[in-house]
């Protein structure tokens, strides 16, 4: 849920007419590697599925992104870009976990090193979720009188 109103956030902040694109990016990084769980429900051959946790490095995403945005009829580059968004802010928001080892590999290839803000477990997301709520919130409500403002200023 945190990484959907994240998202949300810069979607709304970047005023992407598309969110649920960026939605989409949001929870891909952590979707994709647990498509191997399909293997409780159907048979999957045997092989090497460690290789989805790639996505969880946002250079793998961006290179994953290119293909995904094939199955749009949209821009390309705008669903690329908005994809990316998406990613990001599920990126920056993992970055705010405590991790017993390692955090977020944000330069991939050009650095190894994790990095981590240590602010919150996990299990404590919701202490991301609720100022992302408000910022949010806050956002919408800023848009909505600024809208307001500017059709009495021109009407």
């Amino acid at each position: 849920m945190t990484h959907i109103v994240v998202g949300l956030v810069l979607a709304e902040a970047f005023n992407i007419p598309k969110k649920s694109i960026v939605l989409l990016g949001a929870i891909l990084p952590d979707i994709l590697p647990k498509l191997v769980l399909l293997r409780l429900f159907i048979p999957l051959p045997n092989g090497n599925y460690n290789l989805l946790s790639a996505f969880h490095v946002p250079f793998v995403f961006f290179l994953a992104s290119i293909f995904i945005a094939l199955l749009f009829r949209h821009n390309k580059f705008r669903i690329v870009l908005w994809l990316n968004i998406g990613a990001l802010s599920h990126f920056l928001a993992d970055a705010t976990l405590q991790h017993f080892e390692g955090g977020v590999r944000l330069l991939y290839p050009l650095s190894l090193e994790s990095y981590t803000l240590n602010v919150v477990w996990p299990e404590q997301s919701y202490l991301v979720l609720i100022p992302a709520l408000l910022v949010y919130g806050g956002l919408l409500l800023f848009k909505k009188r600024y809208k307001k403002a500017m059709s009495v200023h021109h009407g």
